[in-house]
């Protein structure tokens, strides 16, 4: 545990990736929130781009996806077009999906310390739900009605809140029931998404478990002595 919340990889990724959730949770009902919401955007946009800082590591189209979601979703801000934040949850999720390919294979390097593979996973996992979420939330404005919100919820009212949460439950295949696919490809993406999360979890620590194992193994041969 010591190690794991040890200075290193992920770390500020990670804590980003929370202080956005949280923060943009709080501030919902304020009449600033879009203001916060925008910042801890770029905040955490910015820190996954500084993530991905090892050597050799390809930046150009993360970097590229990254200014494309600042500048559409600063746009939306100061203009409210439209169509825009259709596109901005797009580039979002798919700005989410690239850093995801990333860390994953940056957190499971044979070299990378325990605590920094564990925490690079977490994000991994935060990730992707936010990830779904976009989808969810563009779907939804293109596809009117693809979810069913009961009125006697909070989730009534519109925003990216009711997305994320309805993303995160499903990737945990918590299932709570109030917020419900209404359409076969809403109801489609959602099976994946719950695919998914069993199967990341499953394969995570697999991994986790197999990588610790050579090491252990690789570092017994190295002690013994030579005959």
């Amino acid at each position: 545990m010591r190690a794991t919340l040890a200075p290193g990889r992920f770390r500020l990724l990670l804590l980003s990736l929370l202080i956005f959730i949280l923060a943009t949770t709080v501030s919902a009902p304020f009449p600033n929130a879009r203001i916060v919401e925008y910042t801890l955007l770029a905040i955490t946009v910015g820190v996954a781009i500084f993530e991905l800082r090892a050597p050799g590591q390809r930046r150009l189209v993360p970097v590229m996806v990254a200014a494309s979601v600042l500048v559409v979703s600063l746009v939306d801000y100061a203009q409210r077009l439209r169509h825009l934040p259709l596109v901005a949850g797009g580039l979002v999720a798919i700005f989410a999906g690239i850093v995801v390919w990333l860390v994953y294979g940056a957190a499971m390097q044979s070299h990378r310390p325990v605590g920094d593979r564990i925490v690079g996973a977490i994000c991994v996992y935060v990730l992707i739900g936010l990830g779904f979420a976009s989808v969810y939330e563009t779907l939804d404005g293109v596809i009117r009605g693809s979810f069913r919100f009961p009125a006697d919820t909070a989730w009534t009212a519109s925003g990216p809140l009711r997305y994320r949460y309805f993303s995160f439950i499903t990737l945990a295949t918590v299932g709570y029931g109030d917020v419900t696919p209404a359409s076969a490809l809403a109801g489609t993406l959602a099976s994946l998404e719950a695919i998914a999360g069993q199967l990341y979890i499953g394969i995570t620590v697999a991994r986790l478990v197999s990588l610790s194992l050579v090491e252990r193994g690789g570092s017994g041969e190295r002690s013994k002595p030579d005959p």
